[in-house]
C-alpha cells in the first residue's frame, strides 16, 4: 500500500474508532491524527472538507463492514433468525471485549451530527439501507414474503442499535443476548405463516 493511501486508511481507521468509543463531538482532529500515527498535512489533504467530511467517510467505512460481515454470516447461516442471533453474538463479544465502552459502528456519530451535517446522515442511512437489504435478501430466501421481510429487516436493525446502547449501561451483553432471541422467534413465526 502506498503511503499516501495508509495514511488515509490510518485516518478513517481511528477516527471510527474514536467516534465510536467517544463520539463525534468529544473527539478532536489533533486526537485523530495522534491515533492514526498520520503526518498533520495529511489530515486536510485527504479531507479538505475537515471533521464533517471525515465523519461522513467513517460512517460509510463502518456501514460497509457491518454489511459485509452480515453477507459473510447470511452466506453461511440457515436463515434470517440464525443470520441474526450470530452477528448479535459477534457483537457480544465485541462489546464485552471492550469492557462495554465501544458503541455501533455508526450510531454514536448519527446521534451527534444529524440533521446539522447532511454528507454524514446520507453516509448513515445508506448504511441502514445496505444492512437491511442484507436481511430482507436472507428473509426472502427462507420464505418470507417481502413486505414483511423489509419490516423485520428495519426492526432487527432499530433492536440491534438500542441493545448496543444498554449494553453500555448495562456493562454487560444481555440486550444483545435478547434481542436475538426475540428476533429469531419473530422470524420464525414469520417463515411458518
Amino acid at each position: 500500500m502506498a503511503a499516501a493511501a495508509k495514511h488515509r486508511e490510518a485516518l478513517l481507521a481511528a477516527s471510527v474508532r474514536l467516534f465510536r468509543q467517544k463520539g463525534y463531538a468529544a473527539t478532536g482532529l489533533a486526537e485523530i491524527l495522534a491515533e492514526s500515527g498520520a503526518p498533520k498535512g495529511s489530515l486536510y489533504h485527504y479531507f479538505p472538507g475537515g471533521k464533517a467530511e471525515i465523519g461522513a467517510e467513517a460512517v460509510a467505512l463502518a456501514g460497509n463492514t457491518v454489511a459485509h460481515t452480515l453477507e459473510e454470516l447470511a452466506a453461511e447461516a440457515d436463515g434470517p433468525g440464525e443470520l441474526m442471533a450470530r452477528y448479535l453474538d459477534l457483537m457480544a463479544g465485541w462489546m464485552a471485549a471492550s469492557d462495554f465502552r465501544d458503541g455501533s459502528p455508526i450510531t454514536t456519530t448519527l446521534l451527534e451530527t444529524v440533521p446539522e451535517h447532511e454528507a454524514i446522515r446520507q453516509a448513515g442511512a445508506d448504511a441502514f439501507d445496505a444492512w437491511a437489504g442484507v436481511l430482507t435478501e436472507s428473509a426472502v430466501a427462507a420464505g418470507i414474503p417481502l413486505a414483511r421481510a423489509e419490516s423485520l429487516a428495519r426492526f432487527a436493525i432499530s433492536a440491534l442499535e438500542g441493545a448496543l446502547i444498554q449494553c453500555r449501561v448495562a456493562g454487560n451483553a444481555a440486550p444483545l443476548r435478547l434481542v436475538a432471541e426475540e428476533l429469531g422467534a419473530l422470524y420464525a413465526a414469520a417463515q411458518t405463516r
